[in-house]
């Protein structure tokens, strides 16, 4: 059982690892083109949906970023002329997201070379390969919230 014990937590840490090694490679990239980590994923969202603008809300949820770290990129992304934001008309307090000519070409520039790149490794992973990681994956953060909201039932274990 020890054995067994040992074996998974070389797993889960190597698992770890390589989330961190993803994480960081997007990292560096935005870094590397001069984006705040939440501004890159925020033009990430915007050229994945491309027809339709997000709100600040969605893509809180869509990226799990609180509002105030979405609201501070936002804001910072609108003094650099990379977005705009629209008010709705039924809602004057949410606004959509909009890319300026500036922000587009942003998105053309640093987004689609790197969602291309990332095409390119998924598929080098071959097909079947690259279902399994995913559908694993989905899998593995589906058990893992249940046993985090179990322990959150609980209470603080101290």
């Amino acid at each position: 059982m020890e054995e067994e014990s040992r074996k998974s937590f070389a797993q889960i840490t190597l698992y770890n690892q390589l989330i961190k090694e993803m994480d960081d490679l997007y990292r560096v990239y935005a870094k590397n083109c001069n984006l705040s980590e939440t501004a890159f994923w925020i033009l990430y969202c915007i050229r994945e949906r491309e027809k339709e603008a997000f709100t600040q809300r969605e893509i809180c949820d869509y990226w799990f970023y609180t509002p105030q770290t979405v609201n501070s990129a936002l804001k910072n992304m609108t003094e650099e002329g990379l977005l705009i934001l629209r008010a709705e008309e039924d809602n004057r307090k949410n606004k959509r997201i909009y890319l300026t000519e500036k922000g587009k070409e942003t998105v053309e520039r640093i987004v689609v070379p790197l969602m291309d790149a990332e095409r390119r490794a998924l598929a080098a992973i071959g097909e079947q390969e690259a279902e399994i990681l995913l559908k694993t994956m989905k899998k593995h953060t589906e058990f893992f919230r249940e046993e985090i909201e179990e322990l959150t039932r609980q209470g603080d274990p101290a």
